[in-house]
């Protein structure tokens, strides 16, 4: 068997059709293995997958008796896909629909450049398939990770629809490459929630390995760009914990003004916004975890080859929907963009 798909669901009911049916109708699954984790759901999810899998002998179903959320029930499907010795996984959000020819540009992908352990196909919205949900996702130098091309028409992209580096691939549907993720580990499951595949991609990227965007190979994705205090906070916590963990000390330093400016801007962001106490919290949270977090940042930082690549995907500028107010664009991208050029040189960047 050379390939599984794992699938986390939790309240999945409305997704479920278009998942299963797309799956089945645009996937060989002749050597394969579907890996379902159901995290503890009470909407009838369980009962309506096994309907739904009914007389498809190729899915396993693993309910679990909490909501392990998305990076411990991904990691418990790779582990599942591990003892099942497949060369790759295929990571699928539950809420989305594929499109034919879907899956095999990304194996070709992964068959044919070694150096690649993570590709992700070209996430269109759902809504829309005329528009981008993310063509490979950006990470800026101090943290930051959004959807690239988010809401750009497909039809500006280059023709050859080559397959290019990125900051790092999407997790809503994202091929790993098995004999890596031996090497790097699987998920951080303090994470629970969001930066959760940039941060186990940083780790492939400080083995030297690549990550790219597959433009050939085409999902939909039932995207839901509303944020809530408890996503922003997530995402700030999660931010942090990244940059502890990873960025090198002499990094940290170079830019530890920008990293000063911007967190008063996102303090002053999340007043306007009322979330922040949710944001104080994340303060309270990263103290509790500083222990976790230089242990992990020891063992990171050794590891680190020669030849990684995290350093050099990073990025000055935030160019995102809801992030072109004029003081971002006209001011802030700006300064930070030839903040980071100068930085780059003082750390010798390629």
């Amino acid at each position: 068997m050379s390939i599984a798909f794992v699938i986390v669901t939790y309240h999945a009911i409305p997704y479920l059709e278009g998942l299963f049916t797309t799956l089945v109708k645009f996937t060989d699954l002749s050597d394969s293995q579907i890996i379902v984790v159901e995290n503890a759901s009470n909407d009838g999810t369980l009962e309506e997958l096994q309907r739904r899998t009914e007389g498809l002998a190729n899915v396993e179903i693993l309910p679990q008796s909490r909501n392990t959320g998305f990076a411990e029930g991904n990691n418990i499907g790779m582990a599942r896909a591990r003892e099942l010795d497949v060369e790759y996984v295929v990571l699928l959000n539950q809420d989305l629909e594929l499109e034919a020819g879907w899956l095999e540009p990304l194996l070709t992908v992964m068959r044919t450049r070694p150096e690649v352990a993570a590709a992700q196909p070209l996430i269109l919205l759902h809504s829309d398939p005329r528009l981008i949900n993310t063509s490979g996702n950006h990470l800026h130098f101090c943290g930051f990770a959004y959807c690239g091309d988010y809401r750009r028409e497909v039809s500006t992209l280059p023709a050859d629809r080559a397959v290019v580096s990125v900051g790092y691939a999407s997790g809503a549907a994202l091929a790993l490459r098995m004999s890596a993720l031996d090497r790097s580990g699987y998920f951080d499951e303090s994470l629970f929630l969001y930066h959760e595949d940039c941060e186990l991609q940083i780790r492939l990227r400080e083995l030297g390995y690549e990550c790219v965007l597959v433009p050939e190979a085409r999902v939909q994705h039932k995207y839901n760009a509303t944020f809530s205090p408890k996503k922003y906070a997530f995402l700030e916590r999660n931010r942090w914990l990244v940059l502890l963990q990873h960025w090198p000390l002499w990094r940290l330093i170079a830019i530890a003004p920008a990293l000063f400016g911007t967190e008063l801007a996102v303090l002053f962001f999340s007043i306007k916004a009322g979330w922040f106490r949710e944001k104080l919290g994340t303060y309270q949270e990263i103290a509790q975890q500083l222990p976790s977090i230089l242990r992990k940042r020891k063992k990171m930082q050794a590891l680190r080859v020669k030849e990684a690549t995290d350093a050099s995907i990073l990025i000055g500028a935030m160019q995102f929907e809801g992030l072109d107010h004029p003081i971002v664009t006209h001011f802030a991208n700006p300064l930070l963009t030839a903040y980071w050029a100068f930085a780059r040189g003082v750390l010798r960047v390629k």
